[in-house]
């Protein structure tokens, strides 16, 4: 599979409350090449986990899908296909969740745990078994015989992540789904598991779809990023283009927003406000409360996402900018 071929195409997804509606992920789309990697980052209640959640059919039961089409390819040179939800959990794709703890079965030993994906394609017991050492091994899990015979609970929380990667790998994908798998971690083990994710994506020419609410982690990881706000996308493209020259305000907070390494001390920015509540979101651009650039013609309606370059996409009203230090 080379890559400039699509995996996967995700269409006009849109979800919704099951009862009354309320619209919580609207109007997203969204693709993946072979052996790349895009971004979604945005502040929590963005839409970022739901809209991951539903490739594979994992919405709550709250929560239904009500518009939006998937197609995946699942072997290269097969060309894009419409799939079901089900039809790809396993069978192509795989997913890492954000808080292993939670995701791990307690009753059962890490070992079993890895071996279960393997089972279920029909490999035998013991070849299963020694395919999750193999795997465990991969992912840098210490004395993998030793933690194949240990309980969740008994291993850190980084070596957790490891073995949910390692379950990811089990079944083969070709796509990995990544639900803000750093976000528990403290700093030094988030940059070793950041470390291992980039050197299986080389090594297995996987795709990513990686969600985080950090710039910073997906600037290091994503070769594309889309920018989620109160469940729309509000710009993408290339990641260091956009880092390098915001074409949103929402894209620029989240910028300025990010801690300062270099240079002298200086005062931490947040955005003012508060993400919009769904179902209560105010009329016109749904940052526009929040925006410190809002003129009138930003309150008359929602602007939609549309292309302002060659691979960028913004949905401002407003001149896009040509600088990153421009006012827009």
């Amino acid at each position: 599979m080379t890559r400039t071929e699509r995996v996967i195409e995700i269409e006009n997804l849109s979800i919704a409350a099951a009862q009354g509606g309320v619209t919580l992920v609207d109007d997203v789309s969204l693709h993946v090449d072979a052996g790349g990697c895009l971004g979604i980052v945005g502040e929590s209640g963005s839409g970022k986990s739901l809209t991951l959640r539903s490739v594979l059919g994992l919405l709550p039961p709250a929560l239904k899908q009500t518009r939006g089409s998937t197609r995946f390819q699942r072997r290269a040179g097969e060309g894009l296909r419409s799939v079901a939800p089900r039809e790809l959990r396993g069978h192509g794709v795989s997913m890492i969740f954000q808080e292993p703890m939670s995701s791990l079965n307690p009753t059962m030993r890490i070992g079993d745990l890895v071996a279960a994906g393997p089972r279920a394609l029909g490999m035998s017991r013991r070849a299963a078994a020694d395919r999750a050492l193999q795997l465990l091994a991969e992912v840098g899990v210490p004395h993998p015989e030793q933690r194949a015979r240990a309980w969740p609970h008994q291993l850190s929380g980084g070596q957790r992540q490891r073995v949910m990667i390692a379950m990811a790998l089990s079944v083969e994908p070709s796509l990995l789904l990544c639900d803000e798998p750093t976000t528990a971690l403290d700093t030094t083990v988030q940059d070793q598991i950041l470390t291992l994710v980039e050197r299986l994506r080389a090594e297995r020419g996987l795709a990513l779809i990686f969600v985080s609410h950090d710039l910073s982690v997906i600037s290091r990881i994503a070769g594309r990023t889309a920018v989620m706000y109160a469940g729309r996308i509000v710009e993408q493209g290339p990641t260091h283009d956009l880092v390098d020259n915001p074409n949103h305000p929402y894209t620029r907070a989240l910028i300025d927003s990010m801690p300062q390494l270099h240079g002298p001390p200086t005062r931490l920015k947040t955005i003012s406000g508060s993400p919009p509540t769904a179902g209560l979101l105010p009329p016109g651009c749904r940052f526009a409360p929040r925006c410190p650039y809002v003129a009138d013609v930003c309150l008359e309606a929602d602007p939609p996402l549309l292309a302002i370059g060659p691979h960028r996409d913004t949905a401002c009203v407003r001149q896009p900018v040509t600088n990153a230090g421009e006012q827009p």
